[in-house]
């Protein structure tokens, strides 16, 4: 899908995300200008999926030459969404934060690096859960690693359930 939307006209292809990530990318390229993608919507509406599909499309097209950036870059944002996203009563993949990532291009176009930082981070969540609803997914993996190094009992875990 990549290839299907990048550098050609908007019309020619069903409207797309990788479509407004090619156009912003073809904006800061051509005419040497900063780009800014704002995705929001109500909850559930997929703002978490189209964040991933905009960086996995705008790596695609910066083909960085180092592939260790490249996937570095891939792989930050699950590692970042870890320690903020939770399961809420409608999305079991809820952002309980904003997120704003800031990639930087060479003049040419090929990606150079990332930023991502965090902002209004729910942090009623980690002492409090509504019902239907978790703490952020950290905690979980730390429990599902300490669970399969059976070491729940040293910090005093349950071994039936994840702690609320």
């Amino acid at each position: 899908f990549s290839k299907l939307y990048h550098g050609v006209k908007r019309m020619s292809n069903p409207p797309h995300i990788f479509a407004t990530a090619d156009a912003a990318y073809q904006g800061m390229v051509t005419f040497c200008k900063d780009q800014c993608i704002i995705i929001s919507g109500e909850s559930g509406a997929g703002k978490t999926e189209s964040a991933h599909l905009i960086v996995q499309h705008l790596t695609f097209l910066g083909k960085a030459n180092n592939r260790t950036l490249r996937e570095k870059i891939l792989q930050v944002n699950p590692l970042v969404e870890a320690f903020g996203n939770a399961c809420s009563a409608i999305n079991h993949n809820s952002s309980r934060f904003g997120k704003y990532l800031e990639m930087k291009f060479t003049p040419t176009g090929a990606v150079m690096g990332a930023k991502i930082s965090e902002y209004l981070l729910e942090k009623s969540r980690v002492i409090k859960q509504a019902v239907g609803e978790k703490n952020f997914h950290i905690f979980y993996y730390i429990y599902a690693g300490l669970y399969h190094q059976k070491q729940l009992k040293e910090y005093r875990l349950p071994e039936k359930a994840p702690p609320r």
